[in-house]
């Protein structure tokens, strides 16, 4: 905890956060500078009063969003950026129109401060825009004529110059001697640390390799003592080996007669399995007519509503014939209206003329009434003929789903039949291997009776062995010794690791 307090601003952001803590600080005395200074030349009428509210304003604004910066990213490198061109804008404005003298040393203030950030590109950029500015200051108020044009403003001009110059060769020299110092050590901190780690590595070799052959050798006793008991017990089931080697034979002529038994079953399946192909086949046909059938009713679906969508247009046709014919009654019956009115003026002359308008009228009101019954009549038939346009349709997509079905169930029953035929291929094959069985199952037995001649063999090569393991007991204790002196010594590093 006290090494992690020491070395805390080996850290950037460390070293940026108690940096723009200063830099916030400097600015806001500065901003109180630059405030007092303009509340004070307003006070004695000595600057206009646009140009100090505007400089107020715009010093607060500075002032405000500094804080923000500040709040936000304590340890970033935004607000040194930001201050420094603030600082700037601020200097030009005010070193225009004012013939502050204080200025200069702000921007000196704002430079020294950028020194420690070690940020070498910047600080260069800010002492040259910085010399800028205060060259471009110094030329207006010559212009202007507030510029004092003595020796004493002539050696105030150098010497801010040579303030220039001076911080920004001290904060470049800085960077060089902080970063050599820091190379320096950063050089010797890896070297010692490539050594460090090759140390540590070795002592991990070699404590990682003889921790695994203390385990192999521990495994190699254990295996030894074991092999060591097996060997006595080899010896003494031997015996028991030759008395079950009878048993196995008899069990082997029961094997015999199983297999025959098995092979029986199996020629009886491929039966079962042809007579069911037989039959897949047959299904396989039925589906290929079913979809041929499918096929036949969805053509002759889709031909009944091109009739219907031809039925429609007809159906349309007449009443737009309708209309035209509920027109001309309308126009006829207006007429005989008008007929009727001139036979009524006509008088007597004219009354003959009336009832034959009157007659006129009712065979156009007789027209309108059986015109208006036809435009019914074909409005309930166009209806029915898109409700049966529809009922195809719907005919139409039970045709067509019905046909995916049968299409799928003709791919299972393929799939069903080519199964058929492996399943016929397999129980086959399981066959002709059941007959390898049998044959086989024959050299067991004659396998048998060579097995008890070469246990006897092997009861007389278990003793030896017996004597061998015995002698390997010994040696493994031994290398056991010196891996346990070659693990201690290696403990030593372990603190290391």
């Amino acid at each position: 905890m006290e090494k992690d307090k020491i070395f805390r601003y080996n850290d950037q952001s460390e070293r940026y956060h108690s940096m723009n803590k200063i830099y916030i600080l400097a600015t806001t005395i500065l901003w109180l500078q630059f405030i007092i200074y303009l509340l004070l030349k307003l006070n004695s009428n000595s600057i206009v009063s646009i140009t100090a509210y505007s400089n107020l304003a715009l010093i607060a604004l500075f002032a405000i969003g500094n804080v923000i910066i500040f709040v936000r990213q304590k340890g970033g490198s935004l607000l040194k950026r930001v201050v420094i061109f603030d600082v700037g804008i601020e200097f030009l404005l005010l070193g225009m129109q004012t013939n502050a003298e204080f200025l200069y040393y702000a921007l000196i203030t704002i430079l020294a401060l950028l020194i420690p950030y070690y940020d070498r590109k910047q600080f260069k950029n800010a002492c040259a825009s910085y010399t800028i500015l205060y060259t471009i200051v110094v030329a207006i108020r010559i212009f202007k004529g507030i510029f004092q044009a003595d020796v004493d403003a002539f050696c105030r001009v150098i010497c801010v110059y040579l303030l220039l110059f001076i911080v920004y060769r001290i904060g470049t020299l800085t960077k060089l001697f902080s970063d050599d110092a820091l190379g320096s050590v950063a050089a010797q901190s890896e070297k010692q640390q490539a050594m460090f780690d090759g140390i540590v590595d070795i002592s991990k070799i070699i404590h990682s390799e003889t921790a695994k052959s203390s385990s192999l050798v521990d495994e190699l006793v254990n295996v030894t003592q074991t092999v060591a008991g097996n060997m006595k017990n080899i010896a003494t089931a031997s015996h028991t080996t030759s008395q079950n080697i009878e048993e196995q034979n008899n069990m082997t002529r029961s094997i015999q007669t199983a297999i025959e038994t098995t092979g029986e079953h199996s020629r009886q399946m491929v039966s079962v399995a042809t007579e069911s192909n037989a039959s897949i086949q047959e299904n396989i046909k039925v589906m290929e007519s079913l979809k041929a059938q499918s096929a036949q009713i969805a053509s002759t679906n889709h031909e009944v509503t091109a009739s219907m969508a031809k039925l429609q247009e007809k159906t349309a046709e007449v009443e737009n014939i309708a209309g035209m014919i509920l027109n001309i009654s309308s126009q006829t019956n207006l007429l005989a209206l008008n007929a009727s009115i001139e036979s009524a003026r006509a008088g007597e002359a004219g009354r003959g003329f009336a009832v034959v308008a009157d007659q006129i009228r009712q065979l156009a009101e007789q027209t309108k009434q059986s015109t208006e019954e036809i435009t019914r009549i074909t409005t309930e038939l166009s209806m029915n003929a898109n409700d049966v346009v529809k009922s195809i349709e719907s005919s139409i997509d039970a045709t067509n789903d019905q046909n995916d079905k049968i299409i799928s169930a003709a791919a299972s029953f393929e799939q069903l039949n080519a199964n058929m035929a492996k399943l016929i291929q397999d129980i086959g094959a399981i066959d002709h291997q059941i007959s390898g069985l049998s044959e086989s199952n024959n050299r067991i037995v004659d396998n048998i009776s060579q097995l008890s001649a070469a246990t006897q063999e092997v009861t007389a090569s278990a003793e030896q062995v017996e004597q061998m393991s015995d002698d390997n007991l010994n040696y493994a204790n031994e290398v056991k010794d010196t891996i346990n002196q070659i693990v201690d010594t290696s403990n030593g590093l372990k603190k290391y690791l």
